[in-house]
Formats: C-alpha cells, structure tokens, sequence
C-alpha cells in the first residue's frame, strides 16, 4: 500500500482477463501500514494489493483495495477459491497436481501481487511470508510473464497424494531483487474448504510482505515505516443449491427406464440437461452426493465482473456396503470430476454416519426475511441425526448459514425431502412452500366414497414388493378398503400431526403466511421398526418431487380414476399447474410432468427427488454471494 513509487507493469499482454496489471501510484490517495491518506508518502513503498473490493482486480491505485486489504465483514474483503476441480482432466484434482494446468486452470486463481519498487535500492531483496497452518493448505504461484507460465513458491509444494503422503508445507517465498524491482503477479489457491470457525484451518490467509535492502535493513519511508505491508483472504464459502436455483443438468441412475422416461421429459421440457448414469449400485442420487457451489469474482473480458467458480459434488460418506469402492466418493472422483467439476468430501471417517446422513435430508430454504433475519440465497434445512462435522461445515459457511434443523426421527428413512418442497411462484417471496398432506389426500378419498365411488381402485396393474420373502404381491386396492384399513388411517393422522407441528415451526421461522403454503395429497402409513413407530409414503410421496425452473417431475400417484382421470393427478393440476397459486415465473402455473417412480423408488421406500439431482453451472444464480453482504 501507499503511492510514493514509481510501477512498471510486469504482467504483458498474456490474454488473461484476471491478472490485469500491477497499479500504478498516482501520489494521491491513502497507504501505508494502517495508513490513513493524507498526501504523497516519499521514498520506497512496499506494498502488496489484494482484490478488497471485490472487482476481480487487485489494484493498487485502488482506494477500496488499499483500504480493504486486512478486512473481511460484509461485502469487503479480498477472495480465492478451493480449486478441486479437473481442468486438465487427469483424474487429480488440479490442488493436487505440482503444476498449473491449462485448460483454464490459470483462471481458478485469485491474484494478488507485490508492486513494483523501483525506487528501492539497489540489492534489495524481499520476503512473502503466510502463516503456518495456511501454508498446509493453500498453494501460492508466481507468475513469469516472459513464459507466461505459473510456478509454485509457496504453500503445500509437494505432491500430497497416497502416492507421496510426505507432505511440505512452505511458509515464505523469498523475492529476488529483479522482483522487488519489477513487481509480481501471484496467484492462490486453496487445497481444502472452510470445515470450522474456531478449530485448524479457518479459511482465512494472513499474507505479510517485507523488504530489506543490501545489508539486511528494512527499506522503509513514510509510506512504509516497517518496510513491509500485509493483507488478508478468505477462502469462498460453499454455496447449496436448492430447488428454485437455475438448473441446467441433472442426474440420476439409468436402473429403471420409465423413470429415466419421465425425468427425460421433465429436463427436456425444463432445457436441462440430463446424464443419466450406471453400473454403480446407488440409484438413490440425491442421497449419495450433494450438488452446490463455490465462486468469486473475476474480471471478464470487457472489465465487468463474473462468476469464476465451479459446481461441487459432495459426497455422503458410506457405501450401500462396506467396500469403498462403493464409497460415493469413489464415484465422484471417476465420473463427477472434471473441468469445472469439484469433488468435496466434508466427513472425518469412511463409512460413518447413517440414513440421516444422506442428503435428502440435507436441503435449502429458499430466499427470505423475516424480522432483523435476512438469508439472500436461502438457508440450510436439515433433519435429524446428521454428523457433526457436517453441521460444523455447513455453519462455517456464512452465506447460508446458520443451518435450520428439522425433526426427522418419526420418518422411516429420516429425510426432509419426505414431507417438505418448494415450488417458484410470481409473489414477493418468489416461491411457496409444498407440504405433504395425508389430511388432504383422505378427504379426497372420503369424498370420493360419499360420491358413490368407493369401488374405484388404487395402484391399479402394481405390486407391492416383499422383503422377506423378495416376491411381489398385489398392490390394487379400492378406496373402501384403503379407508377401512384403521391402521393405515392412524399412521396417516400421526404422521399429520408430525407434519403439522413442523411446518408451524418453520412457518413462524421463516415468517410465510397461511396462502404461501400448498398441501400436496398423499396418504403416510406407520410400522415399528427396531421398537419405533415410524412413518413412510402410503401412496407415491408426491412431494418428494424434482424441480427445474417451471417444470415439475412429480412421483406419479397411481391414485384412483373416477371419469377416467386419477384425482390425485387432477388435484396436482389444479394446486401446481393452474394459476391458483401463483406458481411459475408468469404465476400460471407449472408444467408437471408425472414419472413412473413406482418399482425403483417408491416401493423401496423413496421418490422421484431421491433419485434425482440438479445442478447450475456459472454464474450459478442471479445474486453474486460476495455481494449479498454474508
């Protein structure tokens, strides 16, 4: 910091729109060490710049950056990116490669740089220096613009794999005198996410930049009475999407073909992309890995700034066994990772953690505020039961956090995405909250019983599937007999009663009125498992559904056809696909689509959003995070 010098650029004309070019003091503005402005500092200045403002240039001739450079609250605050993607594709994440790829590579770095000090004397030398537990996970690159190539000086240096577990951590790069002289562009990393606030590493850089002259003395002048400047980073948080987030792919198992029909129609009708997977043994794609996002700001060809970032697949952290090649992890890192493409693991140990642990029980509520509390891209909604260190991660975050918790315990399998949806909608909000509705769905059948049409039949041409005996048993039954089945009916008004109670917490919680709630019919039947009454979808759990933009993939319900139209699909129509509601961008409704989900999901005790999952690509949404204040 500080503006007594005279700059030369040492970066060139290399084509990359984030390294801009080493500021040149201008004599006015503010500097030095804590400085507070007030003319031209005289003599040597050291300084090193940092992108504080948040423009995707760190720029020395920059108020904001100069002013900024020790502060992260708000919307200030100098950024850089965990790079655990795969530009140049070689199966290793490129922090763990020794090099800077192509591909792009170059552009996951966040600069900062050391300006130049032609004014220092002759033979001065300089020291960056980085505090030790950032050195352990963080690399650092100096840019050579007559190669136009990066090389590492400083962080973890070392190939870190199995292959090579020694790993050297470096905390200082000593510059060279023709550096100090010219200036340096540098460019960070990070090897790891932000797992906690207040234990190891806590995402933040403490970046300390000294220069001595010949004989060991620190060049100093009035804008640089200690002959050295700092700075700080953080490293960007990771971001979840949920389901209002602009989605343009989605996965899930290729197992069964009418599913991959439905949501096949469902991403074609959304302009998704779908990529449909196999032979791994997990078609429970929501729950294996989470889809999100980490980004900062870069500045783009023109000068504005965009998103530089890349969507992260994190993975839950047991198998359907206790092989780990059957870890998700293990998945992710052959056919998830690529350019662009992170791969995250959040969990201390293989194989821990339960149901709870999968993310369909790990979810999103979607924009809002509510009193003095504002969450501008949505907060974090998970059950029961789920891992510490996932908790602690997801709460060191910041941009959704603090985390909301839900009661699962009186679910058979324990997810949020059980009971609880949400849809867009033309309100102020922007969207509505979707809740299933056992009350709603026997209304329906009482009514149609009263009608004179109880002998219509349920889950016409299904079987049910035996996991005692591994056979198959008719599942036709008539709305006489699913009425008169007292055990049935009892489990359905428990588990309205769980429903209820939760959704009045998360009502108040989030401050939604009484018409920003839509109920979505299907009846929830009870058993004991391990000495527990437990709950699980009677009929298709229609609100377990995927959606994308103003499309809907919805279970199909199988319900009763009473003048040749299943009221469960009519009711659908009304509540989601009119504008009743107000649901889709315009507030006409949404497009539903309805997927065979029967054999693969729903008898084995989950829907269509388990076996589903979403995801955007940059600039991910709308609202830059950096920007939204958290």
């Amino acid at each position: 910091m500080g503006f007594g010098m005279r700059c030369t650029s040492v970066v060139g004309t290399i084509g990359l729109a984030l390294l801009g070019s080493v500021g040149c003091g201008d004599d006015s503005g503010t500097g030095g060490t804590g400085g507070t402005g007030g003319g031209p500092a005289a003599g040597p200045t050291v300084d090193i710049v940092v992108d504080a403002d948040r423009n995707g240039v760190a720029d020395a001739a920059s108020e904001a950056d100069q002013a900024g450079e020790m502060e992260y609250q708000g919307n200030v605050g100098a950024l850089f990116l965990p790079n655990l993607d795969d530009d140049d594709s070689d199966g290793y994440r490129d922090s763990d490669d020794v090099k800077v790829a192509g591909n792009g590579d170059e552009l996951d770095l966040a600069t900062f740089k050391l300006t130049a000090c032609e004014d220092c004397p002759k033979g001065s030398t300089g020291l960056l220096e980085i505090d030790a537990e950032s050195a352990k996970n963080v690399r650092i690159f100096a840019f050579d613009p007559a190669a136009k190539t990066w090389a590492l000086v400083a962080g973890e240096t070392n190939w870190c794999m199995d292959e090579a577990p020694e790993c050297t951590p470096v905390a200082s790069w000593a510059v060279s005198s023709a550096n100090v002289k010219a200036g340096v562009t540098l460019g960070i990393e990070a090897r790891d996410v932000i797992r906690s606030t207040e234990v190891g590493w806590i995402g933040v850089v403490d970046l300390k930049y000294s220069v001595t002259d010949a004989d060991g003395n620190p060049v100093t002048s009035d804008g640089s009475p200690k002959g050295e400047d700092t700075a700080r980073m953080r490293v960007a948080p990771w971001v979840l999407f949920g389901n209002i987030s602009p989605f343009d792919r989605v996965w899930s198992s290729d197992d069964s073909s009418v599913f991959v029909e439905g949501v096949a129609e469902g991403a074609e009708a959304a302009g998704v992309a779908y990529d449909p997977y196999g032979n791994y043994g997990d078609q429970w794609t929501q729950d294996f890995f989470q889809t999100g996002y980490w980004a900062m700001p870069r500045a783009g060809e023109n000068g504005e700034v965009v998103s530089q970032g890349m969507a992260v697949g994190n993975a839950r952290p047991w198998g359907r066994n206790n092989s780990d090649n059957q870890l998700p992890i293990r998945w992710l890192m052959k056919n998830y990772l690529a350019p662009d493409k992170a791969v995250l693991q959040v969990y201390k140990t293989n194989h821990t953690g339960d149901s709870y642990d999968s993310h369909g029980n790990h979810d999103l509520i979607p924009p809002y505020e509510n009193g003095s509390e504002s969450f501008p891209l949505g907060r974090i909604l998970i059950g029961s039961g789920v891992l510490k260190e996932t908790r602690t991660f997801y709460n060191a975050q910041g941009a959704q956090s603090p985390y909301y918790t839900a009661d699962t315990s009186w679910l058979l399998v324990g997810h949020v995405d059980e009971y609880l949806s949400y849809a867009p909608a033309s309100t102020e909000r922007g969207w509505k909250l979707l809740v299933g509705s056992p009350r709603l769905a026997r209304e329906m059948l009482e009514d149609a019983q009263a009608a004179g049409n109880g002998d219509a039949v349920m889950h016409e041409g299904k079987e049910w599937y035996d996991f005692n005996t591994g056979g198959e048993y008719p599942a036709d039954i008539t709305i006489d007999e699913v009425l008169a089945d007292t055990e049935l009916m009892a489990g359905s008004q428990s588990a309205q009663a769980a429903i209820d109670d939760e959704v009045g917490k998360l009502q108040e919680a989030i401050g939604l009125a009484d018409d920003e709630i839509i109920e979505i019919p299907f009846l929830i039947g009870s058993q004991n498992f391990g000495g527990t009454k437990v709950h699980i979808a009677y009929q298709p759990g229609t609100v377990n559904m995927l959606v994308m933009g103003d499309v809907a993939v919805i279970p199909k319900p199988f319900g009763p056809k009473i003048g040749g139209e299943d009221i469960f699909e009519a009711d659908l129509q009304e509540s989601m696909g009119s504008g009743v509601n107000k649901l889709g961008k315009d507030g006409k409704g949404m497009t539903l689509v309805f997927a065979d989900d029967w054999d693969f999901y729903h008898r084995l005790d989950g829907e269509v959003h388990c076996g589903t999952n979403p995801e955007a690509s940059a600039p991910f949404t709308s609202l830059n995070w950096w920007e939204t204040d958290r």
